[in-house]
């Protein structure tokens, strides 16, 4: 019980340093740890549901029609080593996990914890139907919360909802499968590191960083870290290389 609630705790406070860091918070509403009520630099309310336990469909439905009459957009967070399943899975969904990949493109936002640090991600599932291939995405800065009205249409499960996403502004930006190509290879640099056309050289080294500390071979001990690191200097230095002259890669010390 202890270690949920630490990762819970570690998690929420994550999400809220880095909108704040970022600009991205007007004032915090209310911070009960596992919900964090907060409204964003324009205005809008974001109820940020940070979940450890397996949730029917009945209790989404619940929450999102009670922040939706409130005015309050809803994300939903789940612990992803407890709840959610490991990557090249082959798996058949629990009809509460459709409902949330349902409102957020196939996806279902995932925190977990690596040498200390909580680390937010996407956990799509690949397919149509309820047996979907797992993949796990990058790590995702926190900062890229949109707001947006999504519709379903599942078995007691339909409706318009309001929800908030990772997405960025221009959708499920996250996704390497649906990411609109600035150049083929640039806009793949940028969805390895979980950066956005348009972020600033410091968003850009920090969402490096953020990367490199996860994936580095001296504390990933993955077979494939030392490939992934390659993968992600290659990626680093591309975007590096589409900003202006004397802007070069930097060694970093995860």
């Amino acid at each position: 019980m202890a270690r949920i609630r630490f990762e819970t705790a570690a998690a929420s406070a994550t999400l809220m340093n880095d909108q704040d860091a970022a600009g991205q918070v007007r004032r915090i509403l209310h911070n009960g740890i596992d919900i964090v009520l907060f409204e964003g630099r324009t205005g809008g309310r974001i109820s940020a549901h940070f979940i450890d336990s397996l949730i029917p469909v009945y209790e989404i439905r619940h929450i999102l029609e009670a922040n939706a009459a409130q005015d309050t957009a809803t994300i939903f967070i789940l612990w992803a080593d407890m709840l959610l399943p490991e990557h090249g899975q082959t798996f058949t969904a629990d009809d509460w996990m459709e409902a949330l990949f349902t409102l957020y493109g196939d996806c279902i936002y995932g925190y977990d914890q690596w040498r200390g640090e909580s680390f937010l991600f996407p956990v799509y599932f690949r397919g149509s139907g309820p047996r979907r291939a797992i993949e796990h995405g990058v790590t995702l800065p926190y900062r890229y919360l949109t707001l947006r009205e999504v519709r379903t249409w599942l078995p007691g499960f339909t409706g318009t909802w309001h929800v908030a996403d990772f997405g960025g502004p221009s959708g499920a930006s996250h996704d390497p499968g649906r990411v609109e190509a600035l150049t083929i290879e640039l806009a793949a640099a940028y969805t390895l590191l979980a950066a956005m056309p348009g972020d600033s050289l410091p968003d850009i080294k920090r969402a490096y960083r953020l990367q490199a500390r996860r994936l580095h071979p001296d504390l990933n001990r993955d077979p494939g870290a030392h490939e992934q690191m390659q993968r992600l200097n290659a990626a680093y230095a591309a975007i590096l290389a589409s900003h202006p002259p004397g802007t070069g890669p930097e060694n970093v010390n995860p």
